[in-house]
């Protein structure tokens, strides 16, 4: 076990610590595939999980969004009891609690098992993603700390694309369980290997906990991803939704203000004037916006459309993740070259092109015209998310890695979560809106269920008698539903690419390097 501890952002110094950096690098990236695999990776798996459960749909949308909604909120004072309490134990706890949490679901017998399973591993998986990212930031040396941070952030990406690839692969074989219950043995792997080689950092200064910010921190976000996720479902103006924007709005303003005049706030709000801090919580929350979107409606679009199989569809996203992995460690080296404001402006524009693509496509487009927009996508991503997160945690110093990491990985959760409910109901009224069904003679109510979505119109269509006509007609509604939205994702990727090319030239990068005082007097007044 490595006895290096508490060495906090002078750690990468020690030359133990520099023979193992690349290695502990692949642990910390297989930590955080597994995390994001476990969002994207279920959602193949949950037609299974509706039979075998007898689940309703709303059980079903729990089932994805508990774990959410707990990630989300539980971020920031994850990463801020990491920095406090030391982050190699931060990643351990969790990463106990995130595979208790998957046993307790992948070896469900019903709905509620499932979602507090599901609960649990969200709360696991909130202190493993910012102590991968914080602990990387005090092993890598400064000159190598953005390409190991690229790495990092690709891997986040591609971990959403291969979601899919492993749990199609495992449910061609077994129940819907094993696509949760594998992530149990990779657990014991990493724990084995976190326990032997990671040492152990923390903030030297042993800064004090803030409870009232952690505590309103975690209301304000829990209720507006709550009003986010709900929000499509219930409608927008309900008042359970309502009351939950407002209850978020005065939680977070009330942390704002608390954390102003709090002696040891948990995130000092003066490290946003940096806008290395500002500008690369913007791009993660728009990247993320359209990328989530993009795995959900694509996905729908491979087997409703397509008719493709879980597996199939799975593998159809290939091109996406290994664009990531490709590309995103180069991005480092790019943006040291260009600047990080121009590196992510290209990336945005590579992610328009690639949805621009998407918004002509047909019900039989060819694959290899799939493919191209998809490592457009991947490639813009590469170039926007991996400067952006290097460029966050270049904001903060070392010693607070493990707050700095969390704001990231907050971004990145909101923008998801926004992406799929205001993507994902643009389509869902442009499709109702669009499903032709005149003379189906089909009764009332079995019509407004075809209109709900295209996955009811399939089942409908599958137990009808010519049925076919059906769920081409639902096929391309949903088609039309999908190219407008992935319009509008292009029209904001490259108003975004735009704002950054303005926003944050590599003169206004250089000027925000070389000015911290905002910063370093925020962490002297904790």
């Amino acid at each position: 076990m490595s006895t290096l501890r508490d060495t906090g952002p002078l750690l990468h110094e020690d030359p133990v610590i520099q023979r193992r950096r690349w290695f502990l690098l692949g642990i910390m990236c297989l930590s955080l595939v597994m995390v994001v695999m476990s969002v994207a990776g279920l959602n193949v798996a949950l037609p299974s999980m509706q039979r075998d459960l007898d689940a309703s749909s709303s059980a079903l949308q729990w089932i994805v969004d508990s774990y959410a909604l707990v990630f989300a909120a539980f971020l920031l004072p994850a990463g801020a009891l990491g920095d406090r309490f030391g982050r190699k134990q931060a990643l351990m706890v969790g990463l106990v609690v995130f595979a208790s949490g998957s046993l307790l679901s992948g070896l469900g017998t019903g709905s509620a098992q499932v979602i507090a399973g599901r609960i649990i591993t969200g709360l696991g998986a909130a202190f493993v993603m910012p102590a991968t990212l914080s602990l990387l930031t005090t092993i890598f040396p400064p000159e190598e700390r953005r390409k190991a941070i690229a790495m990092w952030a690709g891997f986040a990406g591609a971990g959403g694309a291969l979601g899919p690839i492993v749990s199609g692969a495992l449910l061609e074989k077994y129940w819907w369980g094993s696509a949760v219950l594998v992530n149990v043995p990779i657990v014991a792997a990493v724990l084995a290997a976190v326990w032997v080689f990671s040492p152990s950092s923390r903030d030297p200064e042993v800064t004090p906990l803030d409870p009232v910010g952690a505590l309103l921190s975690l209301v304000g976000l829990a209720s507006l991803v709550y009003g986010i996720i709900e929000g499509p479902g219930k409608g927008w103006t309900s008042p359970v939704i309502l009351l939950a924007f407002v209850a978020s709005v005065v939680a977070l303003t009330s942390f704002v203000r608390w954390e102003r005049r709090s002696a040891h706030p948990m995130l000092p709000l003066e490290l946003f004037r940096d806008r290395r801090m500002s500008v690369g919580s913007g791009v993660v929350t728009i990247a993320f916006f359209v990328m989530f979107g993009l795995f959900f409606l694509f996905t729908l679009y491979l087997q409703f459309v397509r008719s493709y199989s879980p597996l199939a569809a799975g593998l159809a996203t290939l091109p996406l993740a290994l664009a990531l992995v490709v590309i995103a460690p180069r991005s480092a080296l790019l943006a040291e070259k260009v600047g990080t404001g121009p590196v992510m402006a290209a990336g945005f524009a590579l992610v328009g092109a690639g949805f621009g693509v998407l918004a002509m496509v047909s019900p039989d487009t060819p694959y290899p015209v799939l493919a191209l927009a998809l490592v457009l996508l991947g490639a813009g991503m590469s170039l926007t998310a991996a400067p952006a997160t290097g460029s966050i945690m270049s904001a903060v110093p070392p010693a607070k890695a493990g707050v700095g990491s969390a704001v990231n990985d907050t971004t990145r959760e909101v923008g998801g979560a926004l992406g799929i409910a205001v993507l994902g109901s643009l389509s869902s009224a442009a499709y109702r809106s669009s499903l032709d069904l005149s003379g189906l003679s089909l009764p009332p109510k079995v019509a407004e269920a075809a209109k709900e979505s295209v996955g009811a119109a399939n089942f409908i269509a599958s137990g009808i008698p010519g049925g076919q006509e059906l769920a081409a007609r639902a096929g391309v509604a949903f088609t039309d539903a999908f190219t407008l939205a992935s319009t509008v994702a292009s029209a904001l990727a490259f108003t975004a690419a735009v704002g950054v090319f303005l926003v944050f030239s590599r003169r206004a990068e250089a000027a925000a390097a070389d000015q911290p005082p905002p910063v370093a007097a925020a962490w002297d007044a904790a």
